[in-house]
């Protein structure tokens, strides 16, 4: 899948992340966009390695649970903008998740 097309379909959401587990992970990160390939998180630090569990809860009430793969990273006075792909998303998650953007897409 091309870089771009994980932006496809992505809304803009104001997400934290509650759970980033990884190497070095950050200690804050919040999601700035999500879609159902993958999300763009602002973080206080970029995440040395390439993939990690994100755990996080949609403002339905759905908590989430996916590995992530770090496929871009812009980095900025302190903060960093990191766009990651989903490379597994549970099927409950994956259901509860389209039906969060499907209602945002037809608000």
């Amino acid at each position: 899948m091309p870089i771009e097309a994980i932006s496809w379909g992505m809304v803009d959401a104001t997400i934290p992340i509650r759970e980033f587990t990884a190497e070095g992970a950050p200690s804050g990160a919040v999601a700035t966009r999500l879609g159902p390939h993958g999300m763009e998180l602002a973080c206080d630090q970029v995440p040395p390695g390439r993939y990690a569990w994100l755990g996080f809860d949609l403002p339905s009430g759905d908590s989430i649970k996916t590995l992530a793969e770090i496929v871009g990273v812009v980095g900025d006075a302190g903060r960093s903008r990191v766009l990651v792909r989903f490379k597994h998303l549970f099927p409950r998650d994956r259901v509860a998740m389209e039906g969060f953007l499907n209602a945002r897409a037809a608000a």
